[in-house]
């Protein structure tokens, strides 16, 4: 009993290995989402591994917003600076993160990132769990659909699928700070 037991979980692990397979992501290879503020790629998504992590670069032009202050209640994000300087809000303090930073912001917390430099960063993300990262694709489907005409308007459209992933944005925690790039 004990042999086969074992059987079948080996069976299982070699089932569960085959599923997901290594993958090369070739520069160039991944079309960008061109979310409001800054172009997302997302260059593995939950589906890649059996650990169900997701992983995004994100360029952000000089003087743009990356994401207003939210709060995650299912998701940790991990921001690895790859190039330029980025404000990080975590809960009531603005962090200064460098190229080779890497900023771990855990679900629950208030946090949110921007670029207040003339020069333009590049972060790479990981999302755990990584489901999360369709909600870059789902905000840009809204804007098609809704075509709004205004900052405000878009802010509306990014809280409200923000609150379908369990996500609540704060609008009123951005610093004082970061508020010369908010969109007009």
């Amino acid at each position: 009993m004990k042999q086969l037991f074992c059987a079948l979980c080996m069976l299982g692990l070699a089932v569960g290995a085959a599923a997901h397979e290594p993958r090369v992501v070739i520069p160039g290879e991944v079309e960008a989402t061109q979310f409001p503020g800054h172009a997302t790629y997302l260059l593995s998504d939950h589906t890649g591994t059996p650990s169900g992590a997701a992983i995004l670069e994100l360029e952000l032009p000089a003087r743009t917003f990356g994401a207003p202050p939210h709060v995650h209640a299912r998701e940790d994000e991990h921001f690895y600076v790859l190039d330029g300087q980025v404000e990080f809000l975590d809960r009531d303090q603005t962090i200064s993160a460098g190229a080779g930073s890497l900023v771990v912001l855990p679900r629950g917390h208030l946090h949110g990132f921007w670029n207040l430099g003339d020069a333009p960063a590049r972060l790479l993300l990981v999302v755990t769990p990584g489901e999360f990262a369709s909600f870059f694709d789902d905000v840009v489907a809204q804007i098609r659909a809704e075509h709004p005409d205004n900052p405000g308007e878009v802010g509306r459209i990014i809280a409200t699928v923000a609150a379908r992933h369990e996500v609540t944005v704060h609008p009123d925690k951005v610093p004082a700070s970061a508020l010369p790039i908010l969109p007009k």
